[in-house]
């Protein structure tokens, strides 16, 4: 089991490979640690005021104690007296109270603003990252588990990061406070610290859990969202073959695991503060029972110190039992945060850098020469294939289903590298040409035709953003489809539907 600082650095490390692809903004994220931190050190410095004030407003009449804050202040203000030390105490209080509410306030807005960015900017990469991916990813995964992690997963990897900045600011108020004790006792301040262990020591299965139910609830996610995609894209083989009730069943199966995991998260989360609490206070009364015993009793400590040491301590409890849920929470969060990175480290396409010459067009022929491919799995799909395609000559490919002819026009798109032996056009490497210029030449009908949810003109533009109007109507002209435009209710800003679903199949690949 790994320890409570493991973990922690383990998670840190995770926000800190991500980092790249968060860009929050030096100054930003500076802002933002800065305000927590002096929100953090105002509110220690005002709730170690509290101390001299009990110690003035305990002391007996005449004396004054002799703690440093009020001995700064008798040196500072020598014709004063203890009236005007209290009323001081009671504004240095105060001041500092408010001031550290007005920074905590700036600093969540900074905050806020810090996770707009960041959150923007992270989905932006991940959506380039995977644009530029190897095309057998999309082919191993599936819709939902992409769906998933854009609508999921960057949250979760999001508010990991945001948790972490409060568990920091927790943690540093924490860090006052225990200054503040080891002021007041060294002694009961170490008795403190072995109490927070006990507390972190009983929190262990918890954490166990919540880390468990944080890489389960991502597998959950991911098979909930492809059922939903599978389930409504494939409408109408569900229909065909009445199997409504079998999706029903399919969905209700994995939408109930899924809720029933974030039940035992919530019931986890929940039982994390008041057992945290309820070891904590234990352990106070043993603290404050102890040193009433062994330093007031004896004239080693006086009231005042032990009612201080109380007061900061009941103030430093409460924070001991965030900072312990912040951390399971954070846990279980952390974990959306490692499969973002998962997908951010996916292998990127092509291993071999394009070329800059410009592809105007094919004057002699495209010529494959002993091109070999072989699949990500290790099967072997083409073997010193060679053949030639003259300019302006059709050719087809003719074989069994599996016998690589998919394959021939993903190597000629450049949607994969060949491993083995080069593919010209006219002689020349066609890797030496620019992605832009090669692409704008090669023109692809799919099997499937894909069409995006926009209108007609957009889809037959697509590719082309300063494309005319006039051209957008030759195209319709020379591909037969001026009867269907005509017959759409706004023409060619008629929205075609996703997946152009308002066109027939041959009207789509046309």
């Amino acid at each position: 089991m790994k320890t409570w600082f493991q973990q922690i650095a383990e998670i840190l490390a995770c926000a800190w490979r991500l980092r790249p692809h968060l860009r929050g903004g030096r100054y930003l994220v500076s802002a933002v640690v800065g305000s927590s931190l002096l929100s953090a050190l105002l509110e220690g410095v005002g709730v170690s005021l509290l101390v001299p004030l009990l110690s003035l407003l305990l002391a007996p009449t005449g004396t004054t104690p002799r703690m440093r804050p009020i001995r700064w202040m008798e040196t500072a203000f020598p014709h004063y007296g203890p009236t005007f030390r209290v009323v001081a105490f009671c504004v240095l209080v105060l001041a500092a109270i408010t001031t550290k509410n007005a920074v905590a306030y700036a600093s969540q807005l900074l905050a806020a603003k810090l996770k707009r960015r960041i959150s923007v900017n992270l989905r932006s990469s991940l959506f380039e990252r995977l644009h530029q991916a190897e095309l057998h990813l999309f082919e191993r995964r599936t819709a939902g588990e992409l769906s998933n992690l854009f609508l999921t997963e960057t949250h979760r990897a999001l508010n990991t990061v945001d948790h972490l900045l409060l568990l920091g600011q927790r943690g540093s108020i924490a860090l006052f406070y225990l200054v503040a004790l080891v002021l007041i006792s060294w002694q009961l301040t170490l008795i403190t610290l072995v109490l927070t262990g006990v507390i972190g020591v009983t929190m262990i299965s918890l954490y166990r859990q919540l880390r468990r139910s944080g890489r389960t609830i991502t597998d959950l996610n991911q098979r909930l969202a492809s059922c939903l995609l599978e389930s409504f894209a494939g409408i109408r083989v569900i229909r065909a073959t009445h199997s409504q009730a079998r999706e029903l069943a399919r969905f209700n199966a994995l939408s109930g695991a899924q809720a029933e995991l974030e039940e035992d998260v919530a019931r986890a989360n929940a039982l994390l503060a008041p057992l945290a609490e309820t070891v904590a206070v234990s352990g106070a009364m043993v603290i404050v029972g102890c040193a009433y015993f062994f330093f007031v009793r004896p004239g080693l400590m006086l009231s005042s110190y032990l009612l201080g040491f109380g007061f900061i301590l009941l103030r430093l409890l409460p924070l001991v039992n965030q900072i312990y849920g912040l951390h399971g929470y954070v846990t279980y969060l952390a974990e959306g945060a490692k499969e973002v990175e998962r997908w951010l480290d996916t292998p990127q396409h092509p291993v071999r850098a394009f070329g800059r010459a410009a592809f105007t067009e094919v004057r002699e022929a495209i010529r494959f020469e002993a091109v070999g491919y072989t699949y990500p799995n290790g099967t072997r799909a083409l073997e010193a294939v060679s053949f030639e395609i003259p300019a302006g000559a059709t050719v087809a490919l003719v074989g069994a289903s599996g016998s690589g002819k998919t394959t021939i026009a993903n190597l000629l798109l450049r949607f994969r590298q060949a491993a083995d032996g080069r593919i010209t056009v006219d002689g020349r490497d066609y890797w030496e040409f620019s992605a832009e210029t090669w692409h704008c030449g090669v023109a692809v009908v799919e099997q499937e035709a894909f069409l995006f949810h926009d209108t007609m003109a957009q889809n037959i533009g697509y590719g082309f953003p300063e494309v005319s109007e006039a051209s957008v109507r030759e195209a319709v002209r020379l591909a037969n489809l001026e009867d269907v435009v005509s017959a759409l209710p706004n023409g060619l800003n008629t929205v075609v539907g996703e997946r152009g679903t308002l066109l027939s199949g041959g009207q789509r690949q046309r």
